[in-house]
């Protein structure tokens, strides 16, 4: 981590923080999160920012004078709308892309309920869960602080239902070792891809994290945070992709039966038979 550039984004999302306080909303949260808070940040490094209030106003105008005030141009990129009651949008100040995901009070509520009460497997609402736990309020911090209590406590059933979600459909082993020696290699690797992020999804569920495989980054640094997970899992899982075609699903095959193995210890109410039976097919 480059420490003066998580310096400086940190005072200029200070700085975003308070042209909205000046909103005069008592209820609002203001956090960063991202590379600025998680000790990775450098040079490139944007800022991600969240601005959660309790309603969103009718037009733009109001948030686009805050982050003139802080400094900031024109917004350059916007995704969703206030109507929606989502809106994320994109400026820079000093140079630098600060990203603003503008919420409201309730909307957040629903979408940590989508995780801790509807128990989605498959959301990137497992990003917003990873964001706002390692977030560093800005303003409101009571606020910020009752939402990651919430979120710490995950779900079993929330860690069942991914583990039994990423082993739905299995890795095609009957089909790889078909088309394996044929000339399709962008298939091949198209097929390792989905089963390392499959079998990542997996290891969450039953390590009880977050995950989606939406952006993910880091992959040392995510596998390392499993205490359920084979040896080595982020270099196996890196040999599986930059290796030959044929020798990645070697790996793959090996790694796969370690992750099963995980899950008959640890859940044995989840069945793994299915998936054992399609591993039979590959010749090895």
């Amino acid at each position: 981590m480059n420490s003066s550039a998580a310096q400086l984004r940190r005072a200029l999302a200070a700085r975003v923080a308070d042209a909205h306080v000046a909103l005069g909303d008592p209820a609002l949260l203001a956090l960063v999160s991202g590379s600025t808070v998680d000790g990775t940040a450098d040079e490139r490094s944007d800022i991600d920012m969240s601005i959660v209030l309790s309603r969103l106003p009718d037009t733009e105008a109001p948030l686009l004078a805050a982050c003139a005030a802080a400094g900031g141009s024109a917004w350059f990129w916007r995704v969703g709308s206030l109507a929606e009651g989502e809106l994320m949008a994109a400026l820079r100040i000093e140079g630098i892309e600060v990203q603003i995901a503008y919420a409201t009070h309730d909307g957040l509520a629903r979408d940590i309920d989508e995780l801790l009460v509807r128990h989605n497997a498959d959301t990137p609402l497992h990003k917003l869960a990873e964001g706002l736990l390692k977030a560093e309020a800005l303003a409101g911090a009571p606020l910020l602080a009752a939402a990651k209590a919430r979120l710490a406590a995950f779900p079993p059933a929330l860690g069942r239902a991914m583990v039994q979600h990423f082993l739905s459909t299995p890795i095609p082993w009957r089909a790889i070792a078909q088309i394996v020696h044929r000339d399709t290699p962008l298939w091949c690797r198209e097929l390792q891809v989905d089963a390392v992020y499959r079998l990542l999804g997996v290891l969450a569920g039953l390590n009880g994290r977050y995950y989606t495989r939406f952006q993910v980054k880091r992959l040392e640094k995510l596998a390392s945070g499993f205490t359920l997970a084979p040896p080595r899992l982020a270099q196996r899982m890196a040999a599986i992709l930059d290796g030959p075609v044929y020798a990645g699903f070697d790996l793959l095959h090996a790694l796969e039966g370690e992750v099963l193995e995980l899950v008959s210890r640890h859940l044995p109410d989840v069945s793994v038979s299915a998936v054992q039976e399609r591993r039979a097919a590959w010749p090895g």
